[in-house]
């Protein structure tokens, strides 16, 4: 899919995103400890998703406004996320929870939301969204691969 240059980071953000929803969805088949993955998710929640999440909210979601209810829905599953990471993970169900509605944000964002944006924003818009220096997400260090080992 074809993204305007003010979006095409974020976009790439996803990627990373997605990543984790099957590094989730590998270590949940292989039995792995609640304890490990949520470890992992706490980290790239930090390094990744808070920032990334902070960074719609503040440049791109004002293009379309608060009150759309795209960006609505969208801004709520950013606190649903917040609060699940606050609270923790103590059953697989919980992971696998935050795994399928942090899938399903992401293909919203890409599928609905951002083709609304490129839709509606104006040249002025998508030139001062292309000024902003949007950090990189990447791979967090770790250590603990749970979802490559049968350990």
């Amino acid at each position: 899919m074809k993204r305007h240059e003010a979006l095409v980071q974020l976009s790439r953000d996803h990627h990373f995103g997605l990543l984790l929803c099957w590094k989730l969805k590998e270590g949940l088949k292989k039995e792995v400890s609640v304890e490990r993955m949520s470890k992992y998710i706490g980290l790239f929640y930090l390094q990744n998703l808070k920032p990334h999440f902070a960074e719609e909210e503040e440049t791109i979601f004002k293009v379309l406004g608060e009150d759309h209810p795209l960006i609505k829905e969208a801004i709520s599953q950013h606190r649903t996320f917040e609060k699940m990471i606050e609270d923790g993970f103590k059953t697989p169900a919980q992971i696998e929870e935050f795994r399928a509605l942090l899938e399903l944000h992401i293909r919203t964002e890409e599928r609905q939301i951002f083709p609304e944006i490129e839709k509606q924003a104006t040249e002025e818009q998508l030139e001062d969204l292309l000024k902003l220096d949007h950090p990189e997400l990447k791979e967090p260090e770790y250590d603990d691969i749970f979802w490559k080992k049968d350990s």
